[in-house]
């Protein structure tokens, strides 16, 4: 029997296709007051109401919700620091003294991650790189700044070089990074969407998930280092595509339990 292959934070899970009813998009729920973190909440689905097991708590990873949060603040302390990067530089020109801040795109603190940053879906890799040049710009003007500060040429000429640069740094390049920051929002949104897999048994119950990635066959592996990680949660080790990828097939009666313990 084939099975439902999904991502849980950087974990890859399965459970058995057999008993899996539906696979959605978690659009409407309703929050369970006085539970723990796991159940997230609960769901009306074919007029019944079932409650959803969280798998990322329940593997010890932040929330879907709060991991797009965290994402969002820094976003935005992104785009205040390259605001506040400009309201320097000017504050520096106006009053001849030297800038303090990172003139070089790679070492300031949203550079740092861009960097590093990496992810599979073509969409948010196309809409990152579009940060590249105007960011870079934006930071290698200080440099221009102060090779003009440094030219052998009457003051009025260099003044009127400077407030140029400044004037693309406020009104083109700061924009257009400040506007991607908060377009990436958006776009960034599509990734933390959570996905629930309504499994029945003797019961429904729903599982929320990062996103569904195959329905397929695998084979069976040994992993002795971390056969006790999850105790009863995981019952089996499965071979992922590469040697190194380890897929954890749940054990959906422990998930069951789990869930029902938490409700008691």
């Amino acid at each position: 029997m084939p099975l439902i292959v999904f991502k849980v934070g950087k974990m890859t899970c399965a459970v058995d296709g057999a008993s899996v009813i539906s696979i959605q998009r978690m659009e409407e729920f309703t929050l369970t007051p006085h539970t723990p973190d796991e159940v997230f909440g609960s769901i009306n689905f074919r007029n019944h109401v079932i409650s959803i097991l969280d798998l990322r708590t329940v593997f010890g990873l932040p929330t879907r919700i709060k991991e797009y949060s965290d994402f969002i603040k820094m976003l935005d302390q992104r785009k205040q620091d390259h605001i506040n990067w400009v309201n320097t530089l000017k504050e520096s020109v106006r009053n001849n003294t030297h800038f303090p801040l990172a003139t070089c795109p790679h070492q300031c603190a949203f550079g740092k991650w861009y960097d590093k940053y990496d992810h599979p879906n073509k969409k948010i890799m196309f809409h990152m790189e579009r940060i590249r040049e105007p960011h870079n710009k934006l930071h290698y003007a200080a440099l221009d700044v102060a090779k003009i500060q440094e030219k052998d040429c009457p003051e009025d000429e260099k003044n009127e070089q400077i407030q140029e640069i400044l004037r693309q740094v406020e009104n083109e390049y700061m924009v257009t990074v400040v506007g991607l920051l908060d377009s990436a929002k958006t776009i960034f949104k599509d990734i933390y969407q959570t996905m629930l897999i309504v499994l029945e048994d003797i019961q429904q119950i729903a599982i929320a998930v990062d996103e569904v990635v195959a329905v397929t066959n695998l084979e069976e592996v040994v992993v002795e280092k971390e056969s006790l990680m999850y105790g009863s949660i995981v019952q089996r080790f499965l071979k992922g595509k590469n040697d190194d990828d380890i897929i954890y097939h749940l054990n959906q009666e422990a998930l069951f339990k789990r869930l029902m313990n938490n409700m008691r």
